[in-house]
């Protein structure tokens, strides 16, 4: 897990991978997606893609801020991964999905409710 902390202690992003299956890496970031955390969540996103998983899925659930920053940064993960990237956790959270409606990205993006529920949808590999 990475915590991204700010003058004073305060910790405004968590950042910790998972891999429920061998080709599917999971992201699940907690808290503040903007321009101070946005470079160790890119670092840690060219870390996971550079072991070429089929599947990078990125958990939003628990995103308390996607300032622009965020947004640029999940249009170049997408842009750059060259397996399948998917969201979870938009639905529901409204500092995610409000953002990305607003913008009109949303529907540029692989959303899915429930991470179980994609990971049941997957193709086996």
């Amino acid at each position: 897990m990475i915590d991204v902390s700010r003058p004073g202690g305060l910790v405004p992003l968590r950042c910790a991978t998972s891999r429920p299956q061998p080709d599917v890496c999971v992201v699940h970031l907690a808290g503040e997606l903007d321009m101070a955390t946005v470079p160790v969540v890119a670092r840690c996103l060219q870390q996971q893609a550079a072991t070429r998983p089929a599947e990078l899925v990125l958990d939003l659930g628990a995103v308390t801020l996607l300032a622009a920053a965020g947004v640029a940064l999940l249009v170049d993960v997408q842009h750059d991964h060259r397996g399948g990237l998917h969201l979870v956790g938009v639905a529901g959270n409204r500092a995610v999905d409000r953002v990305l409606r607003i913008t009109g990205l949303r529907s540029a993006f692989d959303v899915h409710d429930d991470l179980q529920a994609l990971l049941d949808a997957l193709p086996p590999r």
